[in-house]
């Protein structure tokens, strides 16, 4: 595992943002005066891997990640492995409770190539490869694929704690192997000895077995030998003529149960068909059926012309133009379908109008004509009372009178007009002359 890039915020000494680049140096130092922070690198680059630090005593020492007083630490680590270039990602966070825990950690494959550089530009995690891992539970065995090595033995030979280096060189025998099993990846090497070892005790296992044969074929010579190959032969090929008729014996017995079934199903419905009986008046429904079929066949026929010619009526108003205009043009012809039967009925009462008029213009000539003939009579007959009594000429000024006018004789009021005598020509005539214009 080499580091390729450090970034840290606000982890322990580390509260600004910090950047770590390996990227150029093969090999490196970290010196400076105590305290300065040269041991927190490391144990971030163990902490971003694993989630815990050795000097914090495991998983339990954790609020050791945040700075004082700050409330989230942020740690990435770019690194090659294997070839394979890989971007871990850590985030602890305090709570409102003050407890601190893991709100975030991934593994990430990077794809080939990748500038490291990029990252200051502030790409989102979907741009920085393939992700392995997306929890804290799923870390442990990506960073474990990744960089090949568990938690206790990265830091017994990779990330050595302070004052701890002489525990590995004081390891059991045992220990200091398997490490270096891990890390020169010599693990191959116990693969092929297991696939070996099974696949010798696999043949010795044969072999016992065709010894075992052999030990009983002593007496066996060459003709023997050739019977036994011949037999062996037309076992084989009857072995293949009954592996080639057991799929057909298969198919063939599926075939008779599927029979066997479908009889069992059809003396089922024989024995109930069997106490069928025709009911009464089959006939009378058979032949209402046969009605009502051919009903249905004539009204289908009927919605099949029916269809015809409302295609052929929906084709001809498609192609008489636009709907609103016909529809107006129909209304206009009904209109005057209806205008012309009002037309002709004001022209019959015009005519019969017509003829009442001209028989009421006669009948006024002939009233006006008569009339005359009145005036001129009372007229004689006021010429004639003149040469008659006084009284008669009384009662010829009587016409002329009314109440409350002035007399044409005396010039006195008139409060009352003496009633005319019975028989007089000028009442008569006065009678007359009303009539006449009445008329």
């Amino acid at each position: 595992m080499r580091p390729m890039r450090l970034d840290l915020a606000g982890f322990t000494v580390f509260r600004d943002e910090t950047t770590v680049d390996f990227t150029d140096a093969d090999f490196f130092a970290l010196v400076g005066p105590t305290g300065s922070g040269k041991s927190t690198v490391l144990d971030a680059i163990c902490f971003v891997l694993y989630g815990a630090v050795p000097r914090w005593g495991g998983a339990r020492g954790l609020a050791n990640a945040l700075a004082p007083s700050a409330v989230e630490a942020r740690v990435r680590l770019v690194f090659e492995s294997a070839g394979d270039r890989y971007v871990a990602t850590r985030v602890v966070r305090r709570d409102g409770r003050g407890a601190v825990k893991t709100a975030n950690a991934g593994l990430q494959l990077m794809p080939p190539g990748f500038d490291v550089t990029k990252l200051d530009t502030g790409l989102s995690p979907e741009d920085l490869g393939e992700v392995l891992a997306g929890t804290p539970a799923e870390m442990e065995p990506a960073v474990l694929d990744a960089v090949g090595l568990p938690y206790e033995q990265f830091t017994s030979c990779v990330v050595l704690p302070q004052g701890q280096f002489a525990d590995f060189l004081h390891a059991k025998p045992a220990t200091r192997q398997q490490i270096l099993v891990n890390l020169l990846g010599l693990g191959v090497y116990e693969n092929v000895q297991k696939r070996a070892t099974e696949r010798a005790g696999q043949a010795e296992a044969k072999l016992e077995a065709v010894a075992r044969m052999l030990a009983g074929l002593t007496d066996v010579d060459d003709e023997t030998f050739a019977a036994a190959s011949d037999r062996v032969d037309r076992v084989r090929e009857l072995a293949a003529a009954v592996a080639a008729a057991v799929p057909e014996r298969e198919r063939a017995r599926t075939a008779a149960r599927e029979a066997t079934a479908a009889l069992a199903a059809l003396d089922a419905d024989l024995a109930g068909l069997a106490g069928v009986r025709a009911p009464a008046g089959v006939t009378e429904v058979a032949r209402a059926v046969s009605t009502a079929r051919e009903a249905v066949d004539a009204a289908t026929r009927t919605v099949a012309l029916a269809e015809e010619q409302e295609e052929k009526l929906r084709g001809e108003l498609a192609g008489a133009g636009d709907e609103s205009a016909l529809r107006l043009l129909l209304r206009a012809h009904a209109d005057a379908e209806r205008l012309s039967g009002e037309a002709d009925t004001v022209r019959a009462a015009l005519d019969a109008a017509q003829a009442r008029h001209d028989a009421a213009a006669t009948a006024l000539g002939a009233a006006r004509e008569a009339a005359a003939r009145a005036e001129a009579e009372l007229e004689a007959a006021f010429r004639a009372h003149e040469e008659a009594k006084t009284v008669d000429q009384a009662v010829a000024l009587r016409a002329h009178l009314a109440a409350g006018g002035t007399c044409p004789v005396c010039e006195q009021p008139v409060p009352r007009v003496p009633a005319v005598p019975a028989g007089s020509a000028v009442a008569a005539a006065t009678a007359a002359g009303k009539a006449a214009r009445a008329a």
